[in-house]
């Protein structure tokens, strides 16, 4: 599938400008997917004097934020070419620049905002989801169940180990055959019994290639929809990318049974499923025991799940069929709304709001004393006088485009204005 992800920053930028009323600069990762910060990219061209002078907003919005990794690059010149500057600032005169991303509760935040970064939350998996799955809305599942439980089961390193375990736990409470699911056996090369597990507790003690067959897909498949899984089963239990963690951050996984009319449960951060009905839609806690997403210990919360399974598996066929006909009430209802324009306006209008209250606190506090700083020591430098009087190098700064940047830096020192 290509997924044009360009076409929402251009998007975004657009909102931004009209929102400030002046130009700004858009940086995002490309290709998408990358963290490298040698792959974080300006959206449009500009020149060396613009680049510092105009806003900066970085968008770290499709992953969940690790203040700790980048701050790694910061002295690293064998990583990036910008080494020594904070974090993922690529170089601005202002003192604060703006961190668009997409979780909640969360410390990496923290950290950034404590680190003169100034947060604008909005939902981007919510956006890409109304379009990658843009042609459920047309579509009407035939179902012909086969099985209860959807269970999508790839990629389990770094913070998806607990996929492992819920595996294991699948195996415990005898609810393998209830389940349409695989498991990967190996991830980026590494069998998961060599792997190095950062929590201990989430290795599996059966075998699991004794119960599950092998699941070989990529990535990428998270994004697309087999119409033949939803047919054959009832229920999808969602594995969602954080779980062991405070963050409340969801990804497609959450919509993609949303946008298929698909009842399901939700293996991800306490609160998860509040976060969702804050955006309008149902969950299913009249039917089926929803206290695990109450939960804060992970382990605790991962057993709780799948022993709200094993209940819904242990239903009469007469509970069962009438049960799943109530789901698939709230399902239908959840479909509808994810289409009707009004959940991407309560996203949009989110993201206009928390713009505004960006670009407000960013006026308040357009500080560049470290930049001038920084500068005034440099210009003691004759190697730096030199290249500021004799630059050919056009992707460096020329004396002009140097004088008109100072000034504009020194019209903010200490906030004068």
């Amino acid at each position: 599938m290509s997924i044009p992800l360009s076409r929402l920053y251009h998007y975004i930028e657009n909102i931004a400008e009209e929102i400030y009323g002046n130009p700004v600069i858009i940086y995002h990762f490309y290709p998408h997917g990358s963290k490298k910060l040698e792959e974080l990219w300006p959206l449009r061209p500009a020149v060396w004097a613009e680049s510092l002078c105009l806003p900066n907003i970085y968008c770290h919005d499709q992953e969940p934020l690790d203040f700790d990794y980048y701050e790694s690059y910061k002295d690293d010149y064998k990583k990036c070419s910008y080494a020594g500057t904070a974090n993922l600032r690529k170089g601005n005169i202002y003192d604060c620049v703006m961190l668009l991303h997409s979780e909640k509760r969360s410390a990496n935040l923290v950290a950034y905002q404590q680190n003169q970064y100034i947060s604008i939350y909005y939902w981007n998996h919510a956006i890409l989801s109304l379009d990658w799955f843009r042609y459920a809305q047309h579509i009407s599942v035939d179902k012909k169940p086969v099985k209860q439980f959807l269970i999508y089961n790839r990629a389990w390193s770094g913070t998806r180990e607990y996929r492992l375990k819920f595996a294991d736990l699948l195996i415990e409470y005898q609810l393998v055959d209830h389940c349409q699911t695989s498991v990967g056996f190996s991830d980026q090369g590494t069998h998961y019994n060599d792997y190095a597990y950062a929590n201990t507790n989430w290795k599996p003690t059966h075998s699991l290639e004794q119960y599950f067959s092998n699941n070989i897909t990529t990535s990428n498949a998270s994004a697309e929809i087999e119409l033949d899984d939803y047919a054959n089963t009832d229920i999808e239990i969602v594995l969602e990318t954080l779980f062991e963690d405070d963050r409340l951050h969801l990804t497609e996984k959450s919509l993609r049974p949303i946008a298929c009319g698909q009842p399901f449960m939700l293996a991800a951060t306490h609160g998860s499923l509040e976060y969702l009905r804050s955006y309008g839609f149902k969950t299913f806690g009249d039917i089926i025991d929803e206290t695990y997403d109450t939960i804060v210990d992970p382990k605790e919360r991962l057993v709780a799940l799948i022993k709200s399974m094993k209940e819904i598996s242990a239903w009469s066929p007469e509970q069962y069929c009438h049960n799943v006909a109530e789901l698939k009430k709230i399902a239908d209802y959840n479909k509808q709304h994810f289409f009707s324009g009004q959940f991407f306006q309560q996203v949009i209008t989110e993201l206009k709001q928390n713009l505004s209250c960006a670009f407000a606190e960013f006026e308040s506090t357009k500080s560049t004393q470290n930049w001038v700083k920084r500068w005034n020591k440099k210009l003691q430098d004759p190697d730096i006088i030199e290249m500021l009087e004799h630059n050919q190098d056009l992707k460096q700064p020329t004396k002009t485009q140097f004088e008109l940047v100072y000034q504009t830096a020194m019209k903010y020192y200490n906030h004068l204005i």
